[in-house]
């Protein structure tokens, strides 16, 4: 069986967690070059969420500030260019299509109760142009017969990659090996 594996870094969204997303933009083109001499082979540039900044912030409200960003870096297509969106967050009528944007995926984090939503929503971001990173979160609250269930439907959509999430840090290296 022939691997594929990519790295994919969201320290600029991740992070945001620690921080508040209370990035200066200095501080965002540094970390973004140090990923780009890494390597690294998909990043996420960026949080898009309705209550985004313009400004010091990777919590963005609309994708101008992360197409201005690639620009200046000059960042190539050989670096899959990505932003989170978490289901609920981020209205889609913001989102232009991809042949006006920079960016190539969204990664889309939803939880369990919000799965067939979802998917309707991948649905509609595909349709914009872009390829879709599907990510159900808290893995371990799908039993095995829903896990294998969502597996199935995301199938469906072809996404990019569907993640397994140990959210919180709460899985076991048992438990990882099962999923």
């Amino acid at each position: 069986m022939d691997m594929n594996i990519k790295v994919l870094d969201c320290t600029l969204r991740d992070g945001g967690y620690i921080n508040n997303w209370n990035f200066k933009d200095e501080h965002i083109e540094k970390i973004l070059l140090a990923l780009i001499k890494a390597k690294i082979d998909v990043i996420e540039v960026g949080y898009l969420n309705d209550k985004g900044l313009e400004h010091n912030s990777t919590l963005i409200k609309n994708t101008y500030k992360i197409d201005s960003i690639i620009r200046k870096l000059n960042i190539g297509e050989d670096i899959y260019k990505v932003a989170m969106i978490n289901y609920g967050d981020f209205s889609l009528q913001q989102l232009p299509t991809s042949d006006k944007c920079l960016l190539d995926g969204i990664r889309l984090a939803f939880h369990k109760d919000k799965f067939d939503e979802a998917i309707e929503y991948a649905k509609e971001i595909q349709n914009l142009g872009y390829g879709v990173f599907f990510q159900p979160m808290v893995t371990k609250k799908y039993s095995d017969a829903e896990f294998l269930k969502a597996i199935e439907k995301a199938n469906k959509l072809k996404p990019e990659a569907f993640y397994i999430v140990d959210s919180f840090g709460s899985m076991n290296l048992q438990e990882f090996k099962k999923y």
